[in-house]
């Protein structure tokens, strides 16, 4: 579980009512998600340079509680599922340092080559990542 990412609801995210858009939550995981990656000692740049990319195959939100304007919010990721071609992460999003959930999400991706697009198999390819985010995720 990664419980790093920290954001600030910035006004241009919300809608007239007060309220942030729910277009702007899978933003937000996907900035999470990114932390995540960092975390584990490798950058989204650095796996596509090395030839891997994650493309969403898959996205969910649910909304429990509304966010609102410079609410700093904090978002939990955690990876509930990895195979050599797949990973799926969980979202958990609050108000920092408040205990209930405003909304969860889940994304799920598949690990494939950037030039041709075609699964791979990232135990292979980055196997420093796999066995980081294996650990990590207690798999």
């Amino acid at each position: 579980m990664f419980d790093g990412t920290v954001i600030t609801v910035r006004y241009a995210e919300t809608d007239c009512m007060g309220v942030v858009h729910h277009a702007v939550y899978p933003v937000w995981f996907e900035i999470a998600r990114t932390d995540y990656i960092k975390s584990l000692g490798l950058s989204y740049a650095e796996m596509e340079k090395d030839g891997v990319m994650l493309p969403v195959t898959g996205i969910s939100c649910r909304y429990k509680l509304p966010a609102k304007y410079d609410d700093r919010l904090r978002i939990t990721t955690r990876v509930t599922r990895l195979t050599p071609a797949r990973i799926e992460f969980e979202y958990e999003l609050r108000r920092d340092g408040e205990d209930e959930i405003l909304a969860t999400g889940t994304s799920s991706h598949a690990f494939v080559d950037s030039k041709s697009f075609k699964p791979l198999n990232v135990r292979k390819v980055l196997p420093d990542l796999y066995n980081a985010v294996e650990k990590e995720a207690g798999q």
